[in-house]
């Protein structure tokens, strides 16, 4: 489990060398920071079974208001079946209510009209 603070000293710190060190049964769980899982190693590690799996509640990319679109990562982790997201929502900041609300909102008015929802999980 990775609940480090993101520094120089951590950034990267879990790279394609210490992935390949994991037992095939290992699952990463990281709760610290995105940044300190190299994610190219990480997304190969996983599409490639190298290890069982990874919990992942942090990301090296969030929405902003500017660009609430904005995706976690470059590469499709939610479309691998050895992975749980989880949305790193635990933080206050500014705007996140109004932000949450107009998120329902926006997915309640998709659901009148009969269009797909944003942000489901399969």
């Amino acid at each position: 489990m990775i609940a480090a603070a993101l520094a120089p000293q951590t950034e990267r710190l879990i790279d394609a060398r210490r992935l390949a060190k994991m037992k095939p049964s290992a699952v990463l769980i990281n709760v610290g920071r995105g940044p300190i899982v190299e994610e190219d190693a990480l997304y190969a590690a996983l599409k490639e079974k190298r290890i069982r799996g990874a919990t992942l509640d942090v990301w090296n990319a969030y929405p902003s208001k500017d660009n609430l679109s904005l995706a976690p990562s470059k590469h499709p982790f939610h479309e691998l079946d050895n992975v749980w997201m989880t949305p790193h929502t635990a933080a206050w900041t500014t705007g996140m209510v109004e932000r949450r609300w107009s998120e329902i909102a926006e997915n309640l008015d998709r659901l009148a009209r009969g269009e797909p929802l944003r942000h489901q999980l399969r």
